[in-house]
Formats: structure tokens, C-alpha cells, sequence
């Protein structure tokens, strides 16, 4: 069989690599076309959690891809089956960032035709597909490119309704879901830093910090549906916004 070449499409924008690259990943949903090219349609998400990129409509989920290389401001490479399970085949995505002088080349690169019964015509989809995709994400980029670089948030949980009469909120089952969300903060590079309160038993605070500078709602969707132990009520938690005016 005679090898199908991969797609290769690239588009400059007005950011430098490291921002390129949390736009692209952190910020995904923001700017693809969900209703359009998605598993669930409107009111939707796309997000890369916990070394996958998983499409999410209330309590449904869809994996779109798995994370096979992530080199934040250079590199992001994953397995592509939007909405299949992962034993089918799968395609290949890799998109490099590389810093120029008035900015960022972004070229996005799909590969692995072959593992499909219909090779020739799955790489016609998408050759349509991505040209469109990343318009809209250089339309994302040249609006950021404006707006403030960050948009930071203080977490402020209690023991909820959910929480055990006696003994600590830390050592209750659902405790480790709230481990989990800040440990997928942390890989997402929000996380700045989490931890208990001393003078309040059960209570605590988180700062998080999302790259664009209106992202207040996604900061609260994070925190409220995102968080397991949140939605099972183990915690409440209020979202305050918070604008840093002096930092080391």
C-alpha cells in the first residue's frame, strides 16, 4: 500500500510559544467548534485532563485522544478517535510551536491514515476539517493578544453537607476526589498553590491562575462541576475573583 502523506497545516499568531501552547491546550474549548465538530454537540467542553483529551456534557464523557508527548511552549502530540472507544484505530496529531520574531509559527501535523478501512477518505474529512479549526484558533490568539495575560481566582472551601459529622473532612473517602482536581490543576499548570487553614477546622483555599483574561466562568466551572468532592458536597466552595497587584 502506497503511504498516505500526513496534513500538515500551520497558521502564525501574535503570542509568544508558551502562550501559543496554553491556548492550544488549556483553552481548547474556548475556541473549537463544538457544536459543530464534537461528540455531544452544544454545551459541550473539550479539555486535556489527566493525560487525555476528554470531551464532557454533564455527566457524559467522551475521549477524543490520549497525550503521547506534552513539552509545554514546544509540543503537544496525542492519539486521535473523537468519540471511539480506544481499542479502535487510531490517527495521530502533533502540533509544534516554534517562536519567531513577531511571534509564534504554530503547525499542526496528522498522521496515521493507515490505520483506518478507509484511509483516502477519512484524510479528505479532515483535510477540510483542519483548515477551519485553526482559523478559529488564530482568531482566539489575535483577540488574547489584547487581553489581559491571566485571570486569577481564590477557592475558599468548607466542610459541606456531605461532610462527616465527626472526625476531619481530610480523612473522608471523598477527600481524595479533591486531591484528584488539584492534581489535574497542577498538570493543566493552573494550580499555584492549595492547602488548609490553620484556624478553621476543614477549611481551606486554592489560587488558581487561567491563562486569557476573562475565563472568571470556566474558573468557576473548574471548581464547581470539575471537583468530584464539590458535586458530592464533601466541600462548598465560593470562587472570588482576584487581580494580583504585587508578586515576587
Amino acid at each position: 500500500m502506497t503511504e498516505i502523506p500526513p496534513i500538515r497545516q500551520e497558521v502564525v499568531v501574535e503570542l509568544d510559544a508558551q502562550q501559543a501552547f496554553e491556548l492550544f491546550t488549556a483553552r481548547i474549548s474556548e475556541w473549537w467548534p463544538l457544536s459543530r465538530l464534537s461528540v455531544f454537540g452544544d454545551g459541550s467542553s473539550v479539555a486535556f485532563q489527566g493525560g487525555e483529551l476528554v470531551e464532557a456534557h454533564g455527566e457524559q464523557r467522551a475521549q477524543w485522544g490520549r497525550v503521547i508527548e506534552w513539552i509545554p511552549g514546544e509540543r503537544v502530540s496525542f492519539s486521535w478517535h473523537p468519540g471511539a472507544p480506544e481499542e479502535k484505530p487510531a490517527s495521530r496529531v502533533s502540533v509544534v510551536f516554534r517562536a519567531e520574531t513577531d511571534g509564534t509559527r504554530v503547525i499542526l501535523e496528522h498522521s496515521g491514515w493507515e490505520a483506518y478501512t478507509d484511509p483516502e477518505g477519512r484524510r479528505r474529512e479532515y483535510d477540510q476539517g483542519w483548515p477551519m479549526v485553526l482559523e478559529l484558533y488564530a482568531q482566539a490568539a489575535a483577540g488574547q493578544a489584547e487581553a489581559p495575560a491571566y485571570t486569577w481566582v481564590a477557592l475558599q472551601h468548607r466542610p459541606g453537607p456531605g461532610a462527616p459529622a465527626e472526625g476531619s473532612v481530610f480523612e473522608a473517602p471523598g477527600f481524595g476526589q479533591h486531591v484528584a482536581f488539584l492534581e489535574r490543576m497542577r498538570e493543566a499548570g493552573h494550580l499555584i498553590a492549595a492547602g488548609p487553614m490553620l484556624d478553621a477546622a476543614g477549611e481551606g483555599m486554592t489560587i488558581l491562575r487561567l491563562p486569557g483574561g476573562d475565563r472568571f466562568q470556566e474558573a468557576e466551572r473548574l471548581a464547581t462541576i470539575e471537583d468530584l468532592s464539590v458535586k458530592s458536597g464533601l466541600f462548598t466552595v465560593s470562587v472570588r475573583p482576584w487581580r494580583v497587584v504585587m508578586a515576587l
